[in-house]
């Protein structure tokens, strides 16, 4: 393998960044789920100590007062996502029950004081989802019966009071198949709107041969055939279904290849995609990327953090400091860097917003929460 010689090799550079407000609690943390709103004047994050209090909190961005606080009933839940509503008019806060695995969900009314509308509980997974131009609720539940068929079922909830606005329920066999239509579920899209199958190919009396299999989107709401092709190339095809064992629930992500030499993009129809970060792609850990997907699909993105010993590094016999870049892919697979923070060998966690993203300064020893949470303008450390 070629490596840098010490002449050649570059030092990463690190620019001194203060933040434009930061929190540092003084008893308890902040836990990882946190949102902007859509137009990015206002942040939510979340203050408790797991125990006795669990607070949301909403601040004003730019003036950084505090707009309101939440408290939440049940400070043992564990916050699995929280967001604005797209109009701005509620606060979603998906929990987690770490007994059993489900999901809850509450729905806070921000126009007054708040106040608690409604809430579920016991579901497999809970998702903001775009559904015929709206933003809505999703609830899946899943149930094995004693032969070991999935019996699913998918409701819609309107924003505004978490009323039910349409539902739909699925057998999938023990052996992955459905009977209508007549698929091999390969996977379910985000809130179980739909699933990606295989259909077993025609055959094809004048050549005399079997056609190749055809990949369906089917929407289980509606109960229509969204999309179906024949995969050009089912080598690459595979690949990208064998990596989104990792992606549950995403309609696009980027992956590390299993060399840990190539990024990948993977579109929504499992076309494949080497990409390329503006950074050289040996400075970084290749196992520490994370990554966030928009609730409705259509924006991705990514942070990658820099070894201290890349090859670089190694060849100027001097470790570099780690720094966390975040960035934003789109469609066509074009990297943009958002901002780079040093780490202080910290693990983290981030959102971005609109002209600002949060930073997450992980407890050590602690698998959940941070000791800080700061916000920055886009463009930070660039």
């Amino acid at each position: 393998m070629l490596c840098a010689s010490p002449a050649t090799a570059q030092r990463i550079e690190f620019k001194t960044i203060t933040p434009q407000w930061s929190f540092k609690p003084s008893k308890g943390f902040v836990d990882d789920a946190m949102a902007f709103d859509v137009t990015g004047q206002r942040f939510a994050y979340i203050h408790t100590d797991s125990a006795t209090f669990l607070d949301v909190v909403i601040i004003g961005v730019g003036d950084w007062k505090q707009q309101l606080k939440i408290s939440v009933p049940g400070a043992t839940k564990v916050p699995a996502s929280l967001a604005f509503s797209a109009d701005g008019s509620r606060l979603v806060f998906i929990w987690a029950d770490t007994r059993t695995g489900k999901q809850g969900v509450e729905l806070f009314d921000l126009s007054k004081g708040g106040k608690l509308i409604t809430s579920a509980k016991d579901a497999s997974t809970i998702a903001l989802v775009e559904y015929k131009g709206q933003q809505v609720l999703s609830v899946a539940k899943e149930r094995q019966d004693k032969r070991g068929n999935v019996r699913v079922s998918v409701s819609l909830h309107r924003l505004a009071d978490l009323k039910r606005i349409k539902r739909a329920k699925l057998k999938v066999g023990v052996d992955t198949r459905i009977k209508r239509p007549p698929l091999r579920v390969l996977y379910w899209e985000r809130g179980h709107l739909s699933l990606v199958g295989v259909r077993k190919g025609k055959y094809d009396r004048k050549r005399d041969v079997r056609r190749p299999d055809v990949a369906i989107r089917w929407d289980i709401l509606e109960r229509k055939q969204l999309w179906a092709q024949e995969p050009k190339d089912l080598v690459k095809w595979n690949r990208a279904i064998s990596f989104r064992n990792n992606h549950s629930g995403a309609n696009s992500f980027v992956h590390v290849g299993e060399s840990l030499k190539t990024l990948y993009l993977v579109d929504r129809n499992n076309q494949l995609k080497a990409i390329k970060t503006p950074v050289k792609w040996r400075l970084y850990e290749p196992r520490s990327l994370k990554q966030r997907e928009s609730w409705d699909g259509n924006t991705l993105y990514f942070s990658m953090t820099i070894d201290p010993v890349n090859p670089e590094a190694v060849a100027r016999k001097k470790a570099d400091k780690e720094r966390a870049d975040i960035y934003h892919v789109d469609a066509s697979g074009k990297v943009k860097s958002i901002g780079r923070i040093f780490t202080g060998k910290r693990r983290f966690g981030w959102v971005v917003g609109k002209g600002r993203f949060a930073y997450l300064r992980k407890l050590k020893g602690f698998g959940r929460g941070g000791k800080s949470v700061e916000i920055h303008a886009i463009g930070a450390g660039l």
